[in-house]
This record gives structure tokens, C-alpha cells and sequence, in this order.
């Protein structure tokens, strides 16, 4: 194994809000450290906070959820410094009341959520603001899974605290539909830019979702709607999700995701699912350019395995948009990839993932590929997840955290592939930040088992491994 987790945290934690490797090199130059108590944590977003300058790293910020005493999940954000030492976190859960006494106990209704994380997002000199999903599941309302966004703002000192938070909501009639939040974006004029999926009912029991942009002006106690736009692939169960948006210095955006629109590469004889998004527009959501990007099967001279992307993360990168995701194949088989576009969503590179280290064999490992980086040189880091494998000749692994380094052809680069995760846990790395003197800073959710799930930071080398 390349980085085993030492069972023995498990009874440490208890004691305090994070656990270090007494092993492990110093701080500065990498550590392994765990965050949280004795329950179920799933980080979803890190992201290093800068100065007002935007030129010095100052600290990191972690976004994910807590499962609280009471069964909930709830939101959960945390700071350390830039050596994974803690500062502060926050925990909280979104509840609202409702006019009418529905279970007839003679007060209004309160009605609590469980919370998905989405993207949090540093305000400079102000702090933070962060989005995510809220699932309204309560029995009064007689429905199930209903979602709605939730997006909120946290202050920058310390102790951290939430500022104000808001809830986003489909029209009163179509309020048993889900809105999802997937990432927020801070825009050059101050405004807000809130990305996901809008669910519709396409009529016969059958729903799909569309892809949904939503622009906020927020100033003092008012929120002004600039423009709420969804677009999509019309028929049943053609779903379609924005999953990351950006902002070109001229201030036309652009959207990335996943749609079943056909691929522009027609692989697989244009039988090719679900594929990678690529939507630009103007300033204000007029569309410019619509693209999108499939994998296929090595074997082209037949119809074979059908490939469905699915888009996890993307950042912009030194030649365009990198964008990291899961590719579900007709034969139940799952394999990361990574896929590299210009700034205009033209096709660069982009390949399947199946382990050149662990392939031992010729036995294709199974991998999700969750979260990227972008290293020194050019070169990308893809985060996620091998679903199990046999290390060596005899020990089998569950879930590992999975760190793969890509050159900018998305070749792997040889001695940059490493696993991190106990042995009997269903470990995930899903998102990582480079710092400035090149080393990288991952986030996984670690499963010790017993319900016990705890976020793990983990400073590195460009390739992987510790100094």
C-alpha cells in the first residue's frame, strides 16, 4: 500500500476536533489530519483563502456536512491554516416555520432539512459565501424529497459565524420539484451566480432535469433576481445538470456539466449517452456556444460498451477548462476520466481512467474520478475513488482514496499514481487545492466504520507522495 490510515485514530478522536500522524513528516513539508467527532462528516469543496490582495495564501476552507445529534445533516464548514492546524468551524442546520398548524398541536409547523453541500466561495475582505441543497422531507408536507437551494454568508474572523442565509424555491404550483445548487459564483460586478438543475414534469408519472442558472444581485436586505434561466434536452428522462460556472474577463460565463445532448465526436456511431457540457454565453445567459464530449470504447469497428459521462468537478486551467468526471458504461462499469477543452470548449485531450499502477494482471480497476487540481508544470491531479482491488498478490482494499497525475495530453504520469484509505473503509478523495510552493492539499471523506465518517486533509507532493 502507498499510505494506510492508522487504526488507532479512531480512539483518539473522540478527544479533540482533529487528529495528527505522529509519523507523518512536518507540517510544512506534509501531514495526514483528521477533523471531527464521533459521527458522520462528508466534505465536498476546499478552496485556499488569500489576502485582500488575492497574492498571498492565508489559510484553507472546507465545506461539506455533519450529521447532528438529532438525525439531520447538517451544513459544516471549517477553517485551518495552510499546515492543516485548526482555527474554527461551524456547524448549523436550516429550519423554517410554517404559517398554518398542520399537526394540529395547536403551533405552527417547523419544518427542518437535511443539507447537501455544494461550493463555498471566499469574499474578499469580506468572507464567504457558500451554496448548497436542501431536502425538505417532512411527513406534514406530504411529500418526499422535495429540494430547494439554500445559499448563505459567513463572516471572515474568527470564531466564523453564518451572517444570513436564503432559500430558493420553484414556483408555489411546482413546489414538489426539486432545485439543485451544484456551485456559486462570485462575478466581477459583485453579483451572485448560482448553478445546478431544475427538475420538470414531463407529464405520465415522468421528470427530468434541466440545467439552471440563476443571477442575484444582494445588496443590504434585498435580493434582486437579474435573470432565472434553465435550458435542456426536450423528452422524457433526458437529464441534463451544470455542475461549475466561470466567468470569461469579458464577462461572458461559461457553464459546465453534463447533458445527453449528442456528442460533436459521434463516437460510438452517435450512440453515446450522456455527455460532457460545455455552454457559453453572454453576460446574461444568451446562449453563444453549446458543445459536448463523450468517451468511447477502444473497439470502434463495433457498437460496444456505451459510455455516460458524468461531471463531478472542472476548473480553469493553462490551456482552457480541465474537467474531471465518472464514465458509467452499459456494462455497469465505472471509470474516472479526465478531459481537457481551450477557453472556447474546443476537445483537447481526454481519456478513461483504469489504473496503470494497480492494473496488475490485466485486471481493469474499477475508479471514480471526483475532484482535479492543477499541479506545477502544467500537469493535473484527478481525485476520487478506486472501488476495490486486490494490493499485491493477497490483500484485498474496499473504497480507497485515489490520486492520479495527468500530463496536459491527459496521459497519466508514470510514479504519480498513489492510494490513501483504511482497509475495510469506503474512502474517497473529492476535491484537492495547490498551494503556492507547489504542494498539493487533498480532502477525503475516511469511513471508520460504526456510522463514523471524519474529513481527512492531506498535504503532498505534486506527485503523491510525502517529503
Amino acid at each position: 500500500m502507498k499510505q494506510t490510515l492508522f487504526y488507532l485514530f479512531i480512539i483518539v478522536v473522540a478527544l479533540g476536533c482533529h487528529v495528527e500522524d505522529g509519523d507523518a513528516p512536518s507540517p510544512e513539508e506534509g501531514f495526514i489530519k483528521y477533523y471531527g467527532e464521533l459521527t458522520s462528516y462528508e466534505a465536498s469543496d476546499i478552496e485556499i483563502v488569500y489576502d485582500e490582495t488575492g497574492e498571498v495564501a492565508l489559510e484553507l476552507v472546507v465545506f461539506g456536512t455533519k450529521r447532528a445529534t438529532n438525525g439531520d445533516r447538517d451544513y459544516f464548514v471549517l477553517r485551518t491554516d495552510l499546515d492543516g492546524n485548526p482555527i474554527d468551524s461551524v456547524s448549523f442546520g436550516l429550519n423554517f416555520a410554517l404559517d398554518e398548524d398542520i399537526t394540529g398541536d395547536g403551533e405552527p409547523d417547523e419544518v427542518r432539512t437535511d443539507e447537501i453541500a455544494g461550493q463555498i466561495e471566499q469574499i474578499p475582505g469580506l468572507g464567504f459565501v457558500a451554496v448548497g441543497t436542501s431536502v425538505i422531507n417532512e411527513n406534514i408536507l406530504e411529500i418526499s424529497d422535495y429540494r430547494v437551494i439554500s445559499y448563505f454568508f459567513l463572516n471572515s474572523e474568527s470564531p466564523i459565524s453564518v451572517l444570513g442565509f436564503d432559500l430558493i424555491e420553484q414556483d408555489e404550483e411546482e413546489q414538489n420539484l426539486d432545485l439543485i445548487a451544484n456551485d456559486i459564483r462570485l462575478l466581477s460586478n459583485g453579483n451572485l451566480l448560482i448553478v445546478g438543475a431544475k427538475e420538470f414534469d414531463r407529464g405520465g408519472g415522468v421528470t427530468d432535469l434541466d440545467s439552471y442558472f440563476l443571477r442575484l444581485s444582494v445588496e443590504a436586505d434585498t435580493t434582486i433576481r437579474i435573470f432565472e434561466e434553465y435550458r435542456g434536452v426536450q423528452g422524457d428522462g433526458e437529464d441534463e445538470e451544470i455542475m461549475r460556472a466561470f466567468e470569461k474577463p469579458g464577462g461572458n460565463l461559461v457553464f459546465i456539466g453534463s447533458s445527453n445532448s449528442p456528442s460533436v465526436l459521434g463516437e460510438n456511431f452517435g450512440f453515446n449517452g450522456q455527455n460532457v457540457l460545455f455552454l457559453e454565453t453572454d453576460a446574461n445567459a444568451t446562449p453563444i456556444n453549446s458543445l459536448t464530449y463523450g468517451f468511447e470504447d477502444n473497439n470502434t469497428d463495433v457498437l460496444s460498451r456505451i459510455y455516460d459521462e458524468q461531471v463531478f468537478g472542472a476548473i480553469e486551467s493553462s490551456s482552457g477548462y480541465a474537467i474531471a468526471g465518472t464514465s458509467s458504461t452499459s456494462n455497469n462499469e465505472e471509470f474516472g476520466f479526465l478531459m481537457n477543452l481551450s477557453g472556447n470548449g474546443i476537445f483537447l485531450s481526454g481519456s478513461n481512467h483504469d489504473s496503470s499502477t494497480y492494473n496488475l494482471d490485466n485486471r481493469v480497476i474499477q475508479n471514480r474520478g471526483l475532484g482535479l487540481t492543477q499541479a506545477t508544470g502544467n500537469s493535473l491531479v484527478l481525485l476520487g475513488q478506486y472501488l476495490s482491488f486486490v494490493e499485491g498478490t493477497n490483500t484485498p482494499r474496499g473504497g480507497e482514496g485515489m490520486f492520479v497525475g495527468f500530463d496536459k495530453g491527459a496521459n497519466p504520469i508514470e510514479g504519480s499514481e498513489n492510494f490513501f484509505g483504511l482497509s475495510g473503509g469506503n474512502d474517497q478523495i473529492v476535491d484537492a487545492v495547490t498551494l503556492p510552493d507547489g504542494k498539493i492539499v487533498t480532502v477525503s471523506n475516511i469511513d471508520f466504520g460504526g456510522g463514523v465518517q471524519l474529513i481527512s486533509l492531506m498535504k503532498l507532493k505534486a506527485d503523491g507522495t510525502f517529503e
